[in-house]
């Protein structure tokens, strides 16, 4: 019995070390998401070192159809913000090269900025991907 409790600590801690993510770490800041059935698609964290002090990452979102060229990339949103844990549960794995012109984030994150009187928008609490889903009901 006491063999089994020590293999089941063991794998927990194997397990949660294997789901850990440390954006602070990962300075490029592109993640993977999940695909469509049609669009690879990616997370850019933008400004990280002040995201991981105030809890708020502000990212874009990125898709690409399957093996399209690398350069064919669209912006599938140009700015979100989101907690800390809304993005630890949406993000899969790091991408250790690429990358983007930040002109539209950035124009994006200026007009979220403005929101409420100067104090941003709002933060999503939920995954990447239900973000989109509330952003675009929004929309309707």
């Amino acid at each position: 019995m006491g063999r089994f409790i020590i293999c089941m600590v063991m794998l927990s801690i194997a397990c949660s070390s294997a789901f850990a993510v440390d954006f602070f770490a990962h300075q490029a800041g592109i993640w993977s998401i999940d695909p469509t059935e049609k669009l690879e698609r990616w997370v850019i964290v933008h400004d990280i070192e002040n995201s991981v002090n105030s809890g708020i990452y502000h990212i874009e979102v990125i898709g690409r159809a399957h093996n399209a060229p690398a350069w064919q990339v669209e912006r599938l949103v140009r700015h979100m913000a989101i907690t800390e844990k809304a993005l630890k549960a949406s993000v899969k794995k790091p991408l250790t090269k690429g990358a983007v012109y930040p002109e539209s984030f950035d124009s994006a994150y200026a007009a979220w900025r403005q929101e409420n009187k100067g104090k941003g928008g709002m933060v999503f609490d939920t995954t990447v991907l239900d973000c989109i889903q509330e952003t675009a009901k929004l929309m309707d």
